[in-house]
């Protein structure tokens, strides 16, 4: 055999057992759940967005993105209290052990949503798009009325 049909078997059968392991590790594993965005006053330009973020996979998740068309941009956030005080900091990074449900939710990490491309109101959704290393997960978020 020559050696340049070697290298092309070879490549090709080391692409095709990579591209089976994505599969195995995609969409179906990673799950999200209760994503939601409490509706926010006409001509806000910041939102707030939570949901549970389930890592069934058999390693540790690191998301480190986060993205979608109806915003400007978006960030991963942490409240924290100092000394009395409440403020934001920007995470960036939500990790998940095999196994574990990791919770965006008020008072902790949270997504922060900038610069809304179109008004949302209570009960419209949009999607939003987590990068977790080579891995994306996509949820739907529905605008929730807080009263």
């Amino acid at each position: 055999m020559n050696p340049t049909r070697s290298i092309l078997i070879v490549t090709l059968t080391l692409g095709v057992t990579l591209g089976l392991t994505a599969c195995q590790r995609g969409d179906g594993q990673i799950t999200t759940l209760n994503a939601r965005i409490p509706a926010a006053p006409p001509g806000a330009g910041v939102m707030a967005g939570y949901l549970d973020l389930r890592n069934g996979t058999q390693q540790a998740l690191r998301c480190d993105a986060v993205s979608g068309p109806d915003f400007g941009a978006a960030e991963i956030h942490r409240t924290v209290v100092e000394d009395g005080q409440s403020r934001m900091l920007r995470e960036q990074i939500v990790e998940a052990v095999p196994g574990a449900i990791v919770s965006l939710a008020p008072g902790g990490l949270h997504l922060m949503l900038f610069r809304p491309q179109r008004e949302l109101r209570a009960g419209d959704q949009t999607v939003l798009t987590l990068r977790c290393g080579d891995t994306a997960v996509s949820a739907t978020f529905q605008i929730q009325d807080l009263h």
